[in-house]
């Protein structure tokens, strides 16, 4: 293998190991650092890639685990809101079910639409604003207002 020739000035007690170890070794000193750096790229190599997917499988897990303590601050808000909503509104007359079943088909399938529509590309439902002239469909009797 061609070989080229660098020039390199080491501090004395490094260059003092170097010769120690060719002696006891039997090599050149030449070959004791050629050894010493290509060992050290290939460590170093390797190591900075290892370091590099550690650093972004940390991040990964860190966005999971916000993520998962997201989701479970939005179910505990769902289930008091239900509760809330169970506590707050009696139950419905029996003359009254069959009207109120059909008023309520047609209002979820509304808020269905409007689910739809705030999940497109570049929307948001956190964005919709019953103040800002988005639907409302929560209006008593099936209303939408804008």
């Amino acid at each position: 293998m061609a070989r080229g020739g660098i020039t390199v000035y080491l501090p004395r007690d490094l260059e003092t190991r170097i010769r120690r170890v060719a002696r006891d070794q039997h090599r050149s000193e030449s070959s004791v650092v050629a050894e010493a750096v290509k060992a050290r790229f290939e460590r170093g190599d390797a190591g900075a890639k290892d370091e590099s997917a550690d650093r972004r499988l940390s991040r990964v897990d860190l966005r999971l685990d916000k993520a998962i303590g997201e989701s479970l601050v939005i179910k505990e808000i769902l289930l008091l809101f239900v509760r809330v909503w169970l506590e707050h509104n009696p139950p419905i007359d029996e003359e009254m079910e069959e009207s109120a079943a059909a008023s309520a088909e047609a209002r979820f399938e509304r808020f269905l639409d409007f689910v739809a529509q705030a999940l497109g590309p570049g929307k948001s439902l956190g964005a919709a604003s019953t103040l800002d002239g988005e639907r409302n469909v929560d209006m008593p009797g099936g209303e939408v207002s804008a």
